[in-house]
């Protein structure tokens, strides 16, 4: 294999990596260079691919942990999450047990099973899908 196919590879797989931030076609870039250093000292086009493809596999094994640990996920409630323990105020009741709160400068709704009316202050207990569990405090 030609050293200019691999050199390209490497750029692609770096450039890649970059666009996307997955930490995982880093390294098949580290892996083109393996390939590229296997070229250059004259081996065949097989042992350059088993180079670059063992090369590959060993390191995203051996990385896998750390590269969870570096790129933790953000929940889809790590916004309302937050927000649990904090304090607010009704600002707009629209049945029995739906309203409208404010919380920590954030409007939300809301759901209790207390008998809420406009301006009552609540605490946030907990979450269910995209309303905030609520509770009346004096």
């Amino acid at each position: 294999m030609d050293i200019y196919i691999w050199i390209t590879l490497m750029v692609v797989f770096f450039i890649m990596e970059l666009v996307t931030a997955s930490f995982f076609l880093v390294w098949f870039g580290v892996g083109s260079i393996v390939a590229i250093i296997l070229n250059y000292l004259g081996f065949n086009p097989y042992i350059q691919f088993i180079g670059f493809a063992v090369s590959s596999f060993i390191l995203i094994l051996s990385t896998r942990k750390f590269a969870k640990k570096v790129t933790k996920k953000a929940g889809k409630n790590a916004t309302a999450e937050r927000l649990i323990g904090q304090k607010g105020v009704v600002l707009k009741k629209l049945n029995k047990t739906n309203v409208v709160i404010k919380v920590a400068g954030e409007e939300w709704s809301g759901y209790s099973e207390d008998d809420l009316n406009i301006n009552d202050k609540v605490e946030v207990t907990g979450i269910d899908s995209i309303k905030l569990i609520v509770k009346k405090i004096d």
